[in-house]
């Protein structure tokens, strides 16, 4: 199916637009209560690939804030390099515009230097099919590169980076243009253009009052407030330009090759150690590969953030919490920590921000933080403001022993609801809690705490079972909140009321507060009632389509729903939410997200569209998903690689796992696929049970397992019980060809 077609040809560009089939086959997935394209993929032999889930939708490139406004000139994202940092996150960000067009300081509406191609009028990336896509230097370090071709037929190859050099106390946006004109039909014009007038205070440099903005390289005039370069036609030129995002004297920093080579190199060094300090989760595919690693560099300079540059950069309770639980689980300690202190500082500054979910969300983490540490500095520190918000749980207990009513989501706060999701997160983040202060010595606070979870435990189950109803297919819904008449949602993103239910009660679910026989039910009706398409949470995205009739998706929210999918043991299903977030939930190449991402094309735009990117909690949902896809963590032990896609063990590949932070102490692990033998060395914690999956590919299975020299038995999932065993020790698994009936 042919998913655009050219509209008509200006004598610039011809723009892309869809097609009516393509329009017609989106909306009729959304349409329908199950996901059609993800159950298309589960169906397939070797079960959902990446490469199969990219075909579906077009590419996501166009990013808007309030009332569907573009969130940049050009309408497309942008990406934030920040060098160095502290473990809170970066306070200074350069904000490199992804079609190439534009680099902006620190916000989205702050000063900037724009890239002007072609006769000096055509804007750098302004013709999308002219344009390849924006991509990482090396699949995934914070270096963006594109290409693109001018009216007249002149190519351009641009990379740019943030960086610092030794003469310049700045934050430096290094640029790199190559121009090559010798099969043009003309030559090139390149001009870069300060949002304002600056004044020349040297040849080669723009700024005020004696501080340098703008540095270029030899050859520049200026024009009309902007740095020109001319290349002929039939001629090549590399441009090189620093842009300084705060003014600086620099007086020895000059734009040359030697001088971006060696900015590049640092930058370069600087993130392989970062991302060398933490765990190790390698896997045989590329594209989650270089996703990882991108990915854990936004994580790191992000902090708390939960965007960057645009009105959504802030503190979010749940969501820049999620980010801090990954971290940690990820081996930065140092950036969890620091989110969770400031959410501890904020309630404190900022008591009417206080609700029982946000003050649970931020115990619950706390005591995640502590299990996969034993930070006992940060234990003994915080516990006087996390005691402090266990009381204000129990100051907003009721005489029947449920909590006061409270606002479903900062969305949702002119109005107070019985809230389901607050209340079992309050649960189960007071008994978290409970069992860390009762481990690290604080007896008084954990028996409260665990008095306080029981009491409200007792008053919710039946008013939760109660409001719950079984329907006809078998499926069990479950209400957000308990003082309205339950009403489960036929199509849960027809409405308002559906997509909030569809992003918030996750929470819950993953919680563990319901047993095996209600969480079969609640998966039977997420996965029947239009809450996933390829595997990622759906919502019905107004900040994206505004007043029209849309849908979307929001990977923001997918975290929750991994954890439960792992809980409940469905691989298949949380290998479709990783590919699902890989190629329809972010950018190709830079992986960016937003918090709502279109799915329907908005006003038949070609390329789809998210909201106020980047977002940290869809960076969450990603890196978590893939946690649980190699390390799932029970109350009682580890399950390992339970949930991998079955190529990862195919001829040739193999899975590393290298200190991964567990509750139970660090785990490393590898599989390899070696012939017809899977060999896999294990290095486990004592005091945990593990059990070790190897999912094959189709028409494959185990033979015979040995642990050491020792046989052992395998179910027909490919599970083998390693018991209590915990040290290094070596498993081998012969595998066989499934054989062809004559």
């Amino acid at each position: 199916m042919a998913l655009f077609a050219p509209s008509p040809a200006s004598a610039a560009c011809a723009q892309r637009t869809v097609t009516p089939a393509y329009t017609s086959s989106v909306r009729a997935a959304v349409a329908s209560g199950r996901d059609v394209w993800g159950e298309r993929l589960l169906r397939a032999s070797g079960g959902p690939t990446y490469e199969a889930a990219v075909r579906f939708l077009t590419p996501l490139s166009q990013a808007v804030e309030w009332h569907g406004q573009p969130l940049t000139p050009s309408g497309s994202y942008y990406l934030p390099f920040s060098f160095p940092f502290t473990s809170h996150g970066s306070t200074v960000f350069a904000l490199h515009v992804a079609d190439g067009s534009e680099i902006m300081t620190r916000r989205a509406d702050g000063p900037s230097l724009a890239v002007y191609v072609g006769s000096g009028a055509e804007r750098y990336g302004s013709c999308t099919p002219r344009l390849r896509p924006a991509r990482l230097a090396a699949g995934y370090l914070p270096i963006l590169q594109t290409a693109y071709t001018d009216a007249a037929g002149v190519r351009y190859r641009q990379e740019s980076f943030a960086g610092r050099a030794l003469s310049a106390r700045s934050v430096i946006s290094f640029v790199r243009l190559d121009v090559d004109a010798r099969r043009a039909a003309a030559g090139a014009t390149v001009r870069l253009v300060p949002w304002r007038r600056l004044e020349r205070i040297a040849p080669a440099r723009l700024g005020a009052h004696g501080r340098t903005r703008l540095i270029v390289g030899p050859g520049a005039n200026l024009v009309a407030g902007a740095m020109q370069f001319r290349v002929p036609r039939g001629a090549r030129r590399t441009i090189y330009a620093a842009w300084l995002h705060a003014p600086s004297a620099a007086r020895y920093l000059h734009a040359t090759p030697d001088v971006y080579r060696t900015a590049r190199a640092r930058t370069v060094r600087f993130w392989r150690s970062r991302l060398g300090a933490g765990a190790t989760f390698s896997v045989p595919e590329t594209p989650v590969q270089d996703a990882e690693r991108a990915i854990l560099t936004q994580l790191i300079s992000f902090g708390w953030r939960y965007s960057i540059g645009n009105p959504y950069e802030e503190l979010s309770y749940a969501e820049s919490l999620d980010a801090a639980g990954v971290a940690a689980e990820y081996g930065y300690a140092s950036v969890a920590r620091s989110i969770i202190d400031l959410s501890l500082d904020r309630m404190r500054l900022r008591p009417w921000r206080f609700t029982a979910f946000r003050a649970a969300h931020i115990l619950s983490t706390a005591a995640l933080y502590y299990r996969l540490t034993r930070d006992r500095t940060f234990l003994r520190k915080e516990t006087p403001a996390l005691w402090r918000l266990v009381q204000r749980i129990a100051d907003r207990q009721l005489p029947d022993g449920r909590l006061h009513p409270e606002p479903l989501s900062t969305d949702l706060e002119d109005e107070d609801v019985d809230s389901v999701s607050g209340q079992i997160e309050a649960v189960q983040g007071l008994r978290a809690l409970a069992q860390v202060w009762g481990s690290g010595g604080y007896p008084r606070p954990a028996s409260r705490a665990r008095s306080l979870a029981a009491s409200i435990d007792r008053a919710l189950r039946p008013a939760v079972a109660g409001a719950s109803v079984r329907l006809d297919d078998g499926s069990l819904f479950v209400p957000a909140q308990l003082t309205s008449e339950p009403h489960a949602f036929a199509q849960l993103t027809a409405s308002r009321e559906g997509s909030y239910w569809n992003l918030v009660m996750p929470y819950a679910f993953s919680s563990g507060w319901f047993d095996r026989a209600a969480s079969q039910g609640i998966l039977r009706y997420l996965l029947t009632h239009g809450s996933r398409l390829l595997g990622v949470p759906r919502t019905y995205a107004r900040t994206v389509y505004g007043q029209a009739k849309g849908s979307g998706i929001a990977p923001v929210y997918a975290l929750g729903t991994s954890r439960f999918l792992a809980a409940n043991d469905r691989p298949d299903q949380l290998v479709l939410s990783l590919y699902g977030l890989l190629a329809v939930g972010m950018t190709p190449g830079t992986y960016i997200s937003g918090e709502a991402v279109s799915v329907l094309p908005v006003r038949g735009a070609y390329h789809r569209t998210m909201f106020m990117p980047p977002n940290s909690g869809a960076n969450a949902s990603f890196l978590g998903t893939l946690r649980e896809v190699l390390v799932h963590e029970r109350p009682d032990g580890l399950d390992l690689a339970f949930s991998t896609p079955r190529a990862w063990l195919a001829g040739g590949r193999t899975i590393v796992v290298r200190r991964a932070p567990t509750s139970f102490g660090k785990v490393t692990y590898s599989l390899a696929c070696r012939g017809r033998t899977i060999v896999g060395r294990l290095v486990l914690p004592s005091g945990t049970r593990t059990r070790l999956r190897l999912r094959l590919p189709a028409g494959e299975h185990i033979d015979r397992v040995l642990v050491g020299s020792t046989p052992v038995a395998v179910d027909r999932t490919g599970t083998i019980d390693l018991g209590r065993r915990h040290g290094s020790f070596v498993v081998r698994a012969r595998v066989s060809s499934a054989k062809i009936s004559r």
